[in-house]
Formats: C-alpha cells, structure tokens, sequence
C-alpha cells in the first residue's frame, strides 16, 4: 500500500474498478496538493485541515527482497528490525484516535473498524512473538512505536506510548481525525 492508497481510504487487497480508481485517484491528488505531502499548512487553508496517516507493518526475516524493508524506532536510542514492506492496517482501517493519560505520561490509542479489527485479529493471532511497527505520516514520517505481539487481539484497540512529545501526539490524534472524516466522506 502507497502513502496515496492510505489517503484515498483504500484498504490492502481491495479491487477496484477504473472508475474508483479515477475518483481515489483525483482525491489523493487533491489531499496530496492541499496537504503538502506532509502536515504542514499550505495555501489558505483552514489550520484544522491538517492531516496525519498511519500505517502498520508487520516485522518479518530480512529475506533481501523487495518485501523486507528496514525500520526504526526510538530516535534516542534506535531499535533496528525488518518489516514486510506492505502495511497490514492503515488509517483507512481506522475508526478513532484517541491521546489517554497513561502512568509516567500519556498513550495513543487506535481503535479499528469492523475490517481493521478483524485483519488485526488474524495478524495478532498467527504472529506471536513478532512486532508491530507503527508508522505515522504527519509533520515528519517515522515509527512511534513497535509493540510486541504477545496475544490475539480480537477489541480492535491498539494502546501504545509513542515516541512523540505530548503536543506531538495531540498533532497527530487531531490530523488522524481529520483524516478519518475526509476518508469516510470520500467512501459515501
């Protein structure tokens, strides 16, 4: 899946015909002029109409293929391991975005949609043991956090604590937000 697939809401696997894809194509091209490529604000518009894209990546073998790609995380001190180079879930499997207060500082929370939650099930239960790198597009592209499988996850709900500042994390529950009710919008 492409940063322009996640933007047009469509979901790994998904068929399309060609006029879905004409009308995707002319979304993603333009979210793509009005965000910049990034979250940055761009022409006039609104300062609320910035967006933020997630991508999930499920770890795997460097195998050296065009499949395995390089990850990391932790900027201050950097976790180097390889991912499938298509992402499993992305924002248009998202429902909501959510900043908690955590224990010592606060958590994201991601909560899936009906299909998310169900390719998050299946991921979860056949991939013990292997890690989840979750990929965020917004003022800067880079990995927020690699939790580990350690069960099957059957709520949907993804709860980590990213590396991001608080106001980070805000910028992004905000963006994914936006995101979210632009792809919805788009899907009617």
């Amino acid at each position: 899946m492409t940063f322009n697939d996640c933007l047009s809401g469509e979901r790994p696997g998904t068929m399309k015909t060609e006029t879905d894809m004409f009308k995707h194509f002319l979304l993603a091209i333009t979210l793509i002029a009005g965000l910049g490529c990034g979250c940055k604000s761009v022409g006039d518009r609104k300062p609320g109409d910035n967006y933020s894209l997630i991508m999930l990546y499920l770890e795997q073998n460097n195998d050296g293929t065009k499949y395995s790609r390089e990850m990391a995380v932790y900027r201050a001190d950097p976790f180097i391991f390889y991912v499938n180079s298509e992402p499993f879930l992305s924002t248009a499997d998202l429902e909501k975005a959510t900043l908690m207060e955590a224990r010592g500082g606060f958590a994201l929370q991601f909560q899936f949609n009906r299909h998310g939650t169900a390719v998050l099930e299946s991921f979860t239960t056949s991939n013990k043991g292997k890690r989840i790198a979750i990929f965020c597009q917004f003022t800067e592209p880079r990995v927020l956090a690699a939790p580990m499988i350690t069960q099957r996850n059957a709520t949907g709900i993804i709860r980590f604590t990213p590396d991001c500042s608080r106001e980070e994390g805000e910028r992004i529950v905000k963006g994914l937000t936006t995101a979210i009710k632009k792809i919805k919008g788009n899907s009617k």
